[in-house]
């Protein structure tokens, strides 16, 4: 009986041992040592944890992977990468929604062009309009001009109402040229806008815009007003 109980706290301690072994075995750590050569413990050293390392299992199985440390390079670079990411995500995002508000203006290509086309001949019309009105005034100066002449030949004294009334018309010609040449820089500003949306149309809609590029404007719409006097 008492061969019994000895082999009994025997194989007790035994499966305790083997226990042990198991717990240990279970925290086996895999790394590369100060020399570059692959080593294995139950801890490793506090300067080489930075490394990575790796985490066995008690059979030797990884069951986990500890990768190296970032130098402050990578982890810059890894920023950067990040921040791009996001920059790009967030540019499509704008662009989708740029896309939906133009498909809701524009169903095809050709209601760009229509639009354009009563744009641009909106200003032809309006620097007509002004042309109009300075040969007008250019009509008004020349008869002030004409009275002062004549005034002059006489011997008399020009008032100071026709003076200032000629300086009036020139200050007036100016200011309309002024207007023009503001609605002239308009032209191509805003054929480069709707050149930019009308592709655009063009490739979301996969159909093309007829009669387009537009025909070149007629001269009289971008006719200087010296040309006209």
């Amino acid at each position: 009986m008492s061969y019994f109980k000895q082999l009994l706290s025997l194989l007790i301690v035994v499966i305790g041992l083997s226990h042990t072994v198991s717990a240990y075995a279970a925290n086996l750590y895999r790394y590369k040592d100060e020399n570059g050569t692959t080593a294995i413990g139950l801890n490793i050293p506090p300067h080489l944890v930075r490394n990575g390392y790796e985490v066995l299992s008690s059979n030797g199985r990884v069951i986990k992977v500890v990768p190296p440390a970032l130098t402050a390079e990578e982890i810059a670079e890894r920023d950067a990468k990040e921040a791009e990411k996001i920059r790009l995500a967030q540019e499509a995002q704008k662009q989708k929604e740029e896309d939906q508000a133009l498909l809701k203006l524009y169903s095809h290509p050709d209601d760009a062009v229509r639009v354009l086309k009563r744009k641009l001949q909106d200003i032809e019309d309006f620097i007509s309009l002004k042309n109009g009105n300075i040969s007008v005034v250019r009509s008004q100066l020349a008869q002030e001009e004409t009275k002062a002449a004549n005034m002059e030949r006489t011997g008399k004294k020009i008032p100071e109402s026709t003076l200032n009334k000629i300086n009036q018309q020139k200050e007036k010609i100016t200011e309309i040229e002024n207007d023009i040449e503001v609605k002239r820089n308009e032209i191509p500003v805003l054929k480069m806008a709707f050149d930019k949306i009308i592709k655009r149309l063009e490739l979301l809609t996969k159909k093309k815009a007829a009669n387009y590029p537009l025909e070149p404007s007629p001269e009289k719409a971008t006719k200087s007003p010296e040309a006209n006097g």
